[in-house]
């Protein structure tokens, strides 16, 4: 079991999400709503003329839990980066019914804030520290008239969550209700709104 896990964004991703305050975001690309405002591991972004791409996908790590009893976990993270349009057109969502939606937008990113949770686990017996884990629970892009934030429901999920308006980061779950425990475990959770402009 790993006492440090570190999934925020890497200098690069940063340096390229905070490239794109001032920019025109065109269009967002992604998953046909067909149940619910989520798009599968995946949302591109058309802005100004070059394309990104929000990733969402699996890492096998030696996790939280105690090896013995649990072993490696897959656990979702978050990549941000530039792309070609070609990787924006490859396979999106699940099942039968694959069809990549362009929604236009056509407004300047003002700022992005990307919401980052920590979670410090211990014994709940010894009340020791036993493994702290931070990570990208997701980014919101402020507009000129809105905003919109791409976040993920659990730490083990693979889709994107998609919502918009003047306080779209209101729907995310609460930073405790995302982590449940055994009787063995408890942690201390906090969610932090980080601008990068």
């Amino acid at each position: 079991m790993q006492r440090e896990i570190n999934k925020l964004f890497a200098n690069d991703e940063e340096v390229i999400l905070k490239s794109l305050i001032g920019k025109n975001l065109k269009i967002i690309r992604h998953d046909s709503y067909i149940n619910s405002n989520v798009s599968f591991r995946k949302v591109s972004f058309l802005i100004d003329d070059k394309f990104y791409i929000l990733l969402n996908t699996l890492e096998n790590i030696d996790f939280m839990w105690d090896n013995e009893q649990y072993g490696d976990e897959d656990v979702a993270v978050f990549k941000f980066k530039s792309c070609d349009e070609k990787e924006t057109l490859e396979t999106y969502g699940f099942g039968s019914n694959l069809k990549i939606i362009d929604s236009p937008v056509n407004l300047t990113i003002k700022d992005i804030v990307v919401i980052e949770d920590d979670i410090r686990a211990y014994d709940s017996k010894t009340n020791e520290f036993v493994s702290e884990y931070k990570y990208v629970k997701g980014i919101i892009f402020v507009l000129n008239e809105l905003k919109y934030c791409f976040s993920r429901s659990d730490w083990f999920v693979e889709h994107i969550q998609i919502n918009k308006g003047e306080n779209p980061e209101s729907k995310l779950s609460g930073v405790n209700e995302d982590w449940t425990w055994g009787n063995e475990r408890y942690s201390i959770n906090t969610r932090k709104y980080r601008s990068i402009k």
